[in-house]
Formats: structure tokens, C-alpha cells, sequence
């Protein structure tokens, strides 16, 4: 079981899974394929801070902006968002990720989100997008630097990469080596120990320019990093 802090409700999603020999081989997309049913009945570590942060994101959207989250999961912050911009482009390593983000859309198809599978650092039809979200996922993925790059290159000068990422280089030493038990026992899924600062630095490298970091709720693993490439 995970330690007692929800520092990171898709970390914390697959909290109370057992392993088992088939398990122990898995891929990332069969890891999330066969935990999506129990991740998607997960609520929400901190409703307060996801909403302070979902508000935050909407004062950053205009009506006429393409916008592609990536590591969507079932789809609740996408559907949140589809109906204040143009269009949105959901996308999520799992297909079952994808299947379920799908049977929970309905009403207007113009605000209904496009989900489609697609690894994190994969060309998206619809680009340049002037908006792209990255909500708990980045610490979950093999390469940062080619998901920045990939990120930077299907966005419009201007536009904005905004991200929330779990840290866990800035966490207890208690709660990094117990992510890591974790990991090697095949129970959760791999994480990347990274800093702020390193993510900080990731950013720049790729070529963003950092606007504002913060952070919501009394969580202090998981900055919100809003980032703008040159026009």
C-alpha cells in the first residue's frame, strides 16, 4: 500500500493493487489497461486543490484555443475544459484509459472532447495547438526531454504548456524509498524521481519559458508549472 499521502491521485489510483507473475511483465499501457476500472472509481485525493487548480487552467483559456491534453486517463478534466475553448484532443497511452474517457461523454458533440490513444511524445492530428496540458503525468512517462520536445513542436508560438507533475526528489526519504519498493515489486507503476528544478530545467531546455509556478492545497510534491513558447 501507498504511504499515507495523496501526493499524487494517479500515483495514488493504483494504492491497494495486488501483484501477481503476469503482473511482473507488464508494459506502462497494460499496467494502466488492466488498473483503469479502479482508477476511474478513485475519487479525488483533494477535490479543494484540484478545483483551485481546474480554475486556474480556465483563467488561462481563451474561446478560440486548440487544446491537447496528454495522459488524459477517463477524460474528467478534458470534458471540464471542452466547453470554454475551440475543440479539445484527449489522448492516454491506455486504450481502456480511452475507452472509458468515451462512454462518459455525451450531450453537445461540439464539447465533447476527441479522446484518442496515443503515447505521450506522439504527433496529434490538429496541430499547432495554442494550449497543451500535461495534469500528473510527466513523472509517469520513460523520456521527459522527448515529450517536452514533441510538446514544443506541435504548439503554436505563443502557446502554453501547462503542467502539474509529482516531484518525488523533493519528498521525505521515507516516501521515495517506499515508492521504490513499490516499483521493484511490480505494484506501482514506474515513477521518475525528479526535482522541481530539474523539471524546472527540462522545460527550459526544451525551449518553454517558465510564467508562474505554484502550488494547491497543502501539497508541496506536485508544482503547477505554466510554461509559454516564444512567439
Amino acid at each position: 500500500m501507498y504511504p499515507a499521502v495523496s501526493y499524487d491521485w494517479r500515483i495514488h489510483a493504483a494504492s491497494n493493487l495486488t501483484c501477481n507473475v503476469k503482473e511482473a511483465d507488464m508494459t506502462a499501457q497494460a499496467f494502466w489497461d488492466r488498473h483503469a476500472p479502479k482508477y476511474a472509481k478513485k475519487p479525488i485525493a483533494d477535490v479543494t486543490a484540484y478545483e483551485e487548480k481546474l480554475t486556474c487552467v480556465m483563467a488561462l483559456l481563451r474561446s478560440t484555443d486548440r487544446v491537447l491534453e496528454i495522459g488524459c486517463g477517463t477524460g474528467g478534466t478534458a470534458r471540464k475544459i471542452a466547453p470554454v475553448v475551440a475543440n479539445v484532443t484527449a489522448t492516454d497511452l491506455s486504450a481502456e484509459m480511452i475507452r472509458i474517457a468515451r462512454s462518459r461523454s455525451g450531450g453537445d458533440a461540439a464539447e465533447t472532447p476527441e479522446f484518442l490513444q496515443a503515447e505521450a511524445a506522439q504527433d496529434i492530428p490538429g496541430q499547432p495547438f495554442e494550449v497543451i496540458c500535461a495534469f500528473s503525468l510527466l513523472h509517469l512517462v520513460d523520456d521527459i526531454p522527448t515529450v517536452l520536445d514533441a510538446a514544443f513542436h506541435q504548439m503554436k508560438p505563443g502557446g502554453r504548456f501547462i503542467s502539474k507533475t509529482v516531484c518525488l526528489k523533493d519528498a521525505p526519504r521515507w516516501m521515495r524509498a517506499m515508492v521504490r519498493v513499490l516499483m521493484a515489486a511490480r505494484i506501482a507503476p514506474h515513477v521518475i524521481i525528479l526535482s522541481r528544478a530539474e523539471l524546472t530545467r527540462h522545460l527550459i531546455r526544451a525551449g518553454f519559458e517558465i510564467e508562474q509556478t505554484r502550488y494547491f492545497g497543502k501539497n508541496r510534491l506536485s508544482p503547477f508549472i505554466v510554461a509559454r513558447k516564444p512567439a
